[in-house]
């Protein structure tokens, strides 16, 4: 259960660390009505070997917080239902992605 429990607070601090990380690094700057590219977002995450890295400390550091504190159930709950916020813009970005995957390859 506590390898449950360590992978679940582990890709929650990832989830809200890339969020944050995207925010300060590109969306901050941003001027009001402007787009960013989605080859921009795949450069600063998954083409990025510090964001890989970040998910190996994430994944580490939870699991050290799980062995070493018993935290109330609740919590596992609370860790749950708002780890489904990452989890939405994930699914949100890959369900836009393959959106205009096909239009992109369109030409007129």
């Amino acid at each position: 259960m506590w390898i449950l429990k360590s992978a679940l607070l582990g890709l929650w601090l990832f989830g809200f660390g890339t969020m944050a990380f995207l925010y300060f690094a590109i969306y901050r700057k941003l001027l009001p009505n402007s787009a960013v590219s989605a080859n921009l977002i795949i450069l600063c995450t998954t083409h990025n070997p510090v964001w890989w890295t970040a998910l190996a400390v994430c994944l580490a550091l939870g699991n050290a917080i799980v062995r070493s504190w018993s935290a109330p159930p609740v919590l596992w709950v609370v860790v749950l239902v708002t780890g489904l916020v990452p989890a939405g813009f994930l699914a949100l970005f890959l369900t836009l992605a393959a959106k205009l995957r096909p239009v992109s390859q369109t030409h007129l």
